[in-house]
């Protein structure tokens, strides 16, 4: 299946490009996507969006436009192919 991230604020700033898309062959948890995100970007995007394994305050992350918050946070299962929004704290708004 096929995910495709897009990335907003200083995370599309500072790595030159809006998003990516990454193929899986099995569902995984939003924290793992985020690592394959940093692989593909060769780039770790992971500190900028979460501290002691918690999602930092004023980031969003959206599967298909629902924020992980009111799911599992980082253990929300991504199991189809969707659009993955990355906001970091200092996204504005």
């Amino acid at each position: 299946m096929k995910i495709q991230v897009k990335l907003f604020a200083t995370l599309r700033l500072n790595l030159g490009v809006a998003g990516l898309d990454i193929e899986l062959e099995q569902p995984v948890t939003m924290l793992r996507l985020l690592e394959l995100a940093s692989i593909q970007l060769e780039s770790d995007i992971i500190p900028e969006l979460i501290e002691d394994g918690k999602i930092m305050v004023g980031t969003i992350l959206l599967i298909n436009g629902h924020n992980v918050l009111h799911a599992e946070k980082l253990e929300t299962l991504i199991t189809e192919e969707c659009v993955v929004s990355v906001f970091p704290p200092n996204g504005g708004g």
